[in-house]
């Protein structure tokens, strides 16, 4: 009787209350009834502010995270981090040197206070001390990586320091553009390379997966997410569309936060069709698996891609010297969502509205930073200004003489 009376006294008292803000339940946990009590009375009260206006959903969010999870620092969420098994051992001491040196001043701050005035005032510590920009953008993505994986305990929300990034160039350096196809002629010629390459890459056991690739990029305007989430059931022949449902592996929703439904042309679907063939015979295909798998996957188990970079930023400037396009330094992936844009703006005849919709851009003005005009070359007016008659006094002065 004893022991279960004590077994009793240290199991915890649990209530679940609706979020605030989501609707959906949440574990609210105290070490006694009175306890228990007050947490709920916390969270109506919260519920009450919202409902007033006296708060926002993200503040209140933010609050119930801390009251599930405790305080979360920086140097909680990075030891949590290197707790993971599947950490590599560079990763680990690029870690450790983070926390030991440009990520001292940050070890003890918690994770919601990482806004961007907080991170502008240590990248000028950085920059004080001398450090380089390269050492300042490696430690920054060390930062993000450690707090990327505290949201996936749920241990955060939204990152907090909302569009700041550091300053990667020096000032009054422009970033050049980047570059992408500016005709189809330069698409085609590109995937006539991807070809050649495949080719060589078939030759040598290796999975031909560039020319499909490039195509269902450039054709769709697919970010690389979709594009590693794309499934053979996402393909629909007979209508000739192709729907966006997923990033990855499937575990998140796309970019747009929606499924969205594409108008394919039939060529596209016929390159993919050569493609799947490929695929079964490595016994890769599945109907319901990744259209681009792995390449590390072993027949029978197509593994779709979970981060990364589904399509390489080697392998696709490889394609751009061997197409001859211009400078292959100034190609990315992500490129070939610009040359989406701007060979479909020439299609819209200007409809940016129907090119942002089809885009998946939230507005026109994201839009137009894809856009890239047809010459590389700046060109001259194409309209010329009307002559213009001499002024009375002026023709009347030409005239005495």
């Amino acid at each position: 009787m004893g022991a279960s009376i004590v077994s009793r006294a240290r199991r915890p008292f649990v209530a679940w209350p609706r979020h605030p803000v989501t609707g959906k339940q949440i574990r609210v946990s105290g070490k006694s009834e009175g306890e228990l009590a007050r947490l709920l009375q916390y969270v109506d009260g919260m519920r009450s502010e919202l409902r007033l206006g006296m708060t926002s959903a993200d503040e209140v969010d933010r609050k119930l995270r801390r009251l599930a999870h405790g305080p979360v620092t920086v140097q909680r969420a990075a030891e949590a981090f290197l707790e993971r098994a599947d950490v590599a051992a560079n990763t680990r001491r690029r870690v450790r040197t983070f926390l030991s040196s440009a990520g001292a001043t940050l070890v003890s701050l918690e994770l919601d206070a990482l806004d961007g005035p907080t991170l502008e005032r240590w990248e000028q510590r950085l920059r004080a001390r001398g450090d380089a920009r390269s050492y300042i953008v490696a430690a920054w993505r060390t930062l993000r990586q450690v707090v990327g994986y505290a949201s996936t305990r749920g241990w955060i929300g939204r990152p907090p320091w909302g569009s700041w990034h550091p300053s990667t160039r020096p000032s009054g350096k422009s970033r050049p553009e980047r570059e992408a196809a500016r005709d189809p002629a330069e698409l085609g010629a590109m995937l006539e390379a991807a070809r050649q390459l495949d080719a060589e890459r078939d030759r040598k056991q290796l999975l031909p997966d560039l020319e499909p690739k490039i195509a269902t990029t450039a054709v769709l305007g697919l970010r690389q997410g979709e594009l590693a989430g794309l499934r053979w059931s996402d393909l629909d022949e007979a209508a000739l569309t192709v729907t966006i449902a997923r990033q990855w592996n499937g575990d998140e929703l796309p970019k747009g936060k929606k499924a969205k439904t594409l108008r394919a042309p039939r060529e596209l679907f016929e390159l993919l069709l050569t493609w799947r063939a490929e695929l079964e015979a490595r016994s890769l295909y599945h109907a319901k698996g990744p259209v681009f798998p792995m390449r590390e996957s072993e027949p029978g188990h197509a593994r779709a891609y979970s981060s990364g970079e589904c399509l390489s930023r080697r392998d696709l400037r490889s394609v751009v010297e061997r197409a001859n396009l211009p400078r292959p330094s100034l190609w990315s992936p992500h490129s070939l969502r610009d040359t989406f844009v701007t060979l479909e703006a020439i299609a819209a005849h200007g409809d940016l509205r129907m090119l942002a919709d089809r885009s998946r851009h939230a507005s026109i003005g994201s839009l137009v930073r894809y856009l890239r005009s047809r010459s590389r070359e700046p060109a001259a007016p194409g309209f010329a200004l009307p002559e213009r008659a001499a002024p009375p006094a002026l023709a009347e002065r030409s005239s005495t003489k």
